[in-house]
């Protein structure tokens, strides 16, 4: 049997030198809608960039929940992740973060409560967010041994600020989400875990984590 030849893409000139191809921005378009067509998942051409920033924060957040699981196919997380990252750029859409661009976000984050409790006795504690656009991220931070405030056991920060956008590449809108710990850690995971701070107005329905490599505030009180 014969092995198909590679079909190649580089175009020539009437001179016979390479030139750079052309892209149809809505054929690919097109053809990313009727893969998706192929799973039953029907979406139309003005959705189609919002359903792939969302995919990819989905699997963001399932790579931080599911890091430390031992025997966990997380590199099937970072395989997708690279994936639409890949696509979005072919389709001339704004970046989504890979997994590299996570574990940076995440590390940032962690370095920053530690250099919140320098100078102090401090511990490094695991960190669940279970409700908000950051829903399932699981992270270590740095926190004081010793409570900063008489009804709360010492641990990690009291309070998160993190980064969210809302929309799609067009009217993208940057917003925070504000996180609040509980005052002790769930007896079953041993995780610190946060809520949506209610001092604070919720994130707008919809709203996605941003984990792009920016400089993330873990903010409030330590």
């Amino acid at each position: 049997m014969k092995t198909p030849r590679p079909v190649s893409l580089q175009g020539y000139d009437n001179r016979g030198m390479p030139v750079a191809p052309t892209w149809d921005r809505a054929h690919l378009v097109d053809k990313v809608i009727n893969t998706y067509s192929l799973n039953g998942t029907l979406l139309d051409r003005d959705v189609v960039d919002l359903y792939l920033a969302e995919a990819a924060d989905k699997a963001a957040c399932s790579l931080l929940r599911d890091q430390w699981k031992d025997g966990f196919p997380v590199a099937a997380y970072s395989e997708l992740l690279s994936a639409i990252a890949a696509l979005r750029n072919l389709l001339g859409y704004p970046p989504t973060p890979t997994a590299r661009d996570i574990h940076d976000w995440a590390r940032a984050l962690r370095d920053i409560s530690h250099e919140a409790v320098m100078g102090v006795p401090a511990d490094l504690h695991e960190v669940s967010i279970v409700e908000g656009p950051h829903r399932g991220v699981a992270l270590a931070l740095w926190g004081p041994k010793t409570s900063r405030a008489s009804d709360n056991l010492p641990g990690p920060p009291l309070t998160l600020e993190l980064p969210i956008v809302h929309g799609d590449s067009e009217t993208l809108e940057h917003g925070t989400a504000f996180y609040a710990r509980l005052k002790r850690p769930n007896p079953n995971s041993g995780q610190w875990e946060f809520w949506l701070d209610r001092s604070h107005e919720f994130p707008a329905e919809g709203s996605r984590p941003h984990l792009l490599p920016i400089t993330p505030a873990p903010g409030g009180r330590a």
